[in-house]
């Protein structure tokens, strides 16, 4: 775990929700939903790799095999997922390889804004983002449980 910088799970959906601190929630349908936490050690350059291998990875199946989730109408979900950070440790996990909060979002933020603009090209390409840093209830519904991995 120690040479990971960053930590990404993608998850394909049929719909999902998060619901915000405030009460507020964010839907959508069809799409895609990244999990995503920043160990120490990541870099700025880390976070602009990450948002290009999303938008190019063909994960989302359609009638002519597999496409990018810009090629096909859908949305993205970014949740920040900090646990995605921890190492089991005698029965409880840790998080000191976790980034320190202010950096974690100041990537969060850069990795909302850098898929926000890769995805622009696709005007069925919607982009929503959860808040770092605070607990979020989260449901999904997926046409299959597969969970895929991104680590640098």
């Amino acid at each position: 775990m120690s040479n990971i910088r960053v930590r990404c799970l993608l998850q394909q959906c049929t719909k999902a929700t998060l619901r915000l601190q405030d009460e507020s929630e964010v839907t959508i349908n069809r799409g895609m939903i990244i999990f995503v936490a920043f160990l120490k050690h990541a870099q700025l350059d880390d976070v602009i790799k990450l948002a290009k291998e999303i938008v190019t990875v063909k994960l989302c199946e359609s009638d002519d095999g597999l496409k990018t989730i810009v090629d096909l109408p859908g949305d993205l979900l970014i949740i920040p997922q900090a646990t995605l950070g921890g190492r089991l440790n005698v029965h409880r996990f840790q998080y000191h390889n976790n980034i320190n909060r202010d950096t974690g979002l100041e990537f969060y933020d850069k990795l909302v804004s850098n898929l926000r603009e890769l995805c622009s090209q696709n005007k069925d390409n919607v982009v929503h983002a959860g808040s770092y840093g605070i607990k979020q209830i989260y449901s999904c519904e997926t046409n299959g449980p597969a969970i895929h991995i991104i680590e640098y």
